[in-house]
């Protein structure tokens, strides 16, 4: 489970307590310690020494350069060149020095932010495709993405600023602070203390007034690329409706409010990049002030004005970018902000899970004991659903529209929970199992087979982890596919397009039929398998499913009522309940729903009750 969520997910209290910039910070250093490994923290580490090196050697070379400065302009001509020369070196030397440390910065500060990156990355992918289905049906994929790229784009501007900005400063700042008090330089020291106190006033300022609008141009972002998205993968609905003004107008109106939230955010910018520049100027203006006048009256050496003026200039420039930093780093937590609350939603546990989660049994025998499920308060989906599925039999669910049939799928899938009762696979409360022990005992063939923008073997091959070539070809034969694949330029290596598009509806759902026997479950699920067949293709793939059933438990979902006539039991749903239970022929002799089913198929000439093998059509409730 993912550790980041977990460690990092704060109580209603505390969410109320860290909505601010300050509370947002200190959370995305608790997840970045608890994401970065050892290798990400030695890099990090090594980077800062080498910072505070160059930092500090940034503040010892101009004393070189005040010496030479001193012993050219010294009224005594110079006896020898060598001293001169010598601290002009050294000058160079440290100067050269700081530009290596430098380079080694990127280079130590580039690993370790990769490596974060990867880390709270693969982190936070777990952590959504590990939330719960009710989760994702309330949210664009457009705007998680952005999400979580936003996050990862806020840690590395306060990654880049620790270690470019923060640090350098504060270690040049201070070694400067002591050389001023060693030369008795008390003036200049409280010039720079002053300065330094209203740039910090003056970025408080700015940073409290340019943090809702970053959260603001955060959201507008969201809002932007989930329209894009949303857009770009529904472009045959666009197409059918001709609405690309309509996508194209919805995403200029996305974009405008991006554009509202930057230019409020600008505002703010320019007012404080006024401030700040009075407060460099009065402040570099009054210590070259009484720098002349220290000058002219003797107190003070050519050399010790060029010392303080280079002081002022390298300590009051980085104090600007403490300013920018602080600009940056605000809108990195205000994209933080938005990652932080997606972790703090709470994904798939398995807190029930017992010691019977490791019982693996090989029967598939399936159990509905008084299922009651509602997806939202004051609308029951089940009411009290009982029925079992003995290990290797087949049983069909068959009702109306909206009778419940998919939610039996959801729940036996633990997608959601039952509101009351149980459901148990060979004895065995599912509730009491893992997830991952449940969903690998069953597979599943859905009506809509939506497949990944990969090739053909990888797609089938999604069904179990390390299936072999000749497993997958064998697969593939079973949905009556493998002659069509290989008479494809690329074979198996063909990429089958965003959603499998590339592929008509029939051998989408074919590829998802030999997806589901690679896998060879304890239970098949069958959801309308067959529905984008043509009829000749049809028989094929139900005869080749029959006897890959054989051996299996089988629960199939049907409208079309000619393709379950010989399942072992047929169980009848309306709004809800079970009404009616038993085979096709009993079913018929007593005249209720089932019958009246068929005789509407049959009337509508949509039936053939000459079909002897098993097979599933969907229903996308």
């Amino acid at each position: 489970m993912n550790r980041l969520s977990d460690q990092t997910r704060p109580d209603a209290s505390e969410t109320r307590r860290t909505s601010n910039g300050a509370g947002t910070l200190l959370q995305a250093v608790q997840l970045f310690w608890i994401a970065a490994d050892s290798y990400a923290k030695r890099r990090l580490a090594l980077a800062l020494a080498v910072v505070a090196g160059g930092a500090l050697l940034s503040a010892l070379t101009p004393i070189a350069l005040k010496e030479v400065v001193d012993s050219l302009g010294a009224s005594q001509p110079v006896a020898h060149f060598g001293m001169p020369a010598a601290l002009v070196l050294l000058y160079v030397v440290g100067q050269y020095l700081v530009r290596c440390l430098s380079e080694l910065r990127v280079m130590l500060h580039g690993h370790a932010e990769q490596r974060l990156r990867r880390q709270v990355g693969r982190c936070l992918f777990e952590h959504v495709v590990r939330m719960p289905v009710r989760f994702h049906l309330e949210r664009k994929v457009g705007a998680m993405g952005e999400t979580i790229e936003q996050g990862l784009r806020g840690y590395a501007l306060l990654l880049t600023h620790i270690v470019y900005t923060l640090v350098p400063v504060l270690v040049e700042f201070a070694a400067v602070a002591a050389i001023l008090v060693y030369h008795q330089q008390g003036r200049y020291l409280t010039i720079l203390a002053v300065a330094s106190i209203a740039y910090l006033i003056a970025f408080h300022r700015w940073a409290t007034r340019i943090y809702q609008p970053s959260a603001h141009v955060s959201q507008s972002h969201i809002e932007a690329h989930s329209v894009l998205t949303d857009s770009l993968v529904n472009h045959e609905t666009v197409k059918y409706f001709d609405a690309e003004s309509i996508v194209c107008r919805r995403y200029d109106n996305a974009l405008r409010r991006t554009e509202s939230a930057w230019a409020r955010f600008f505002n703010e910018y320019a007012i404080n990049a006024v401030i700040v520049a009075t407060i460099f100027g009065l402040s570099l203006g009054a210590s070259l002030a009484f720098g002349l006048r220290d000058v002219v009256r003797g107190v003070m050496t050519v050399g010790d004005l060029v010392l303080i003026n280079a002081y002022a200039i390298r300590l009051v420039q980085p104090l600007e970018q403490i300013g920018f930093a602080a600009r940056d780093i605000t809108q990195g937590l205000a994209f933080l902000g938005q990652m932080l609350a997606l972790l703090r939603e709470k994904p798939e546990r398995d807190d029930n899970a017992t010691a019977a989660s490791a019982a693996h049994g090989t029967g598939g025998e399936l159990v509905f004991e008084d299922v009651t499920f509602s997806y939202r308060e004051g609308r029951t989906t089940l009411k009290g659903v009982s029925f079992t599925v003995t290990a290797g039999k087949l049983v069909a669910i068959v009702g109306v529209s909206g009778s419940g049939k998919s939610s039996l799928i959801r729940l036996l899938f633990r997608l959601y929970e039952p509101d009351n009762g149980r459901i148990l696979l060979d004895g065995v409360p599912i509730s009491g199992m893992t997830l991952s022990s449940v969903r690998q005992a069953i597979a599943i063939i859905p009506q809509d087979s939506v497949l990944f923008h990969d090739t053909v073997a990888n797609n089938i091959g999604f069904g179990r982890s390390g299936a072999t070539q000749a497993e997958i070809e064998e697969a593939a034969r079973l949905a009556n596919l493998h002659d069509l694949i290989i008479g494809l330029p690329a074979g198996y290596e063909t990429v089958v397009g965003e959603r499998g598009m590339k592929l008509s509806g029939g051998e989408r759902q074919r590829l998802a039929i030999a997806r589901a026997t690679l896998k060879r479950p304890r239970i098949f699920v069958c959801v309308e398998a067959t529905s984008s067949l043509d009829a000749k293709s049809e028989t094929e793939i139900l005869h080749n499913l029959f006897d890959l059933c054989r051996h299996c438990t089988t629960l199939v979902i049907a409208h079309r009522l000619s393709t379950i006539v010989h399942a072992d039991e047929i169980v009848v749903l309306d709004r809800g309940a079970v009404v009616e239970r038993g085979s096709h022929d009993e079913l018929r002799a007593l005249g209720g729903h089932y019958a009246a089913l068929w005789d509407a198929q049959q009337n509508a000439g949509r039936g053939d009750a000459t079909v002897s093998t098993p097979g599933a059509i969907a229903d996308a409730n």
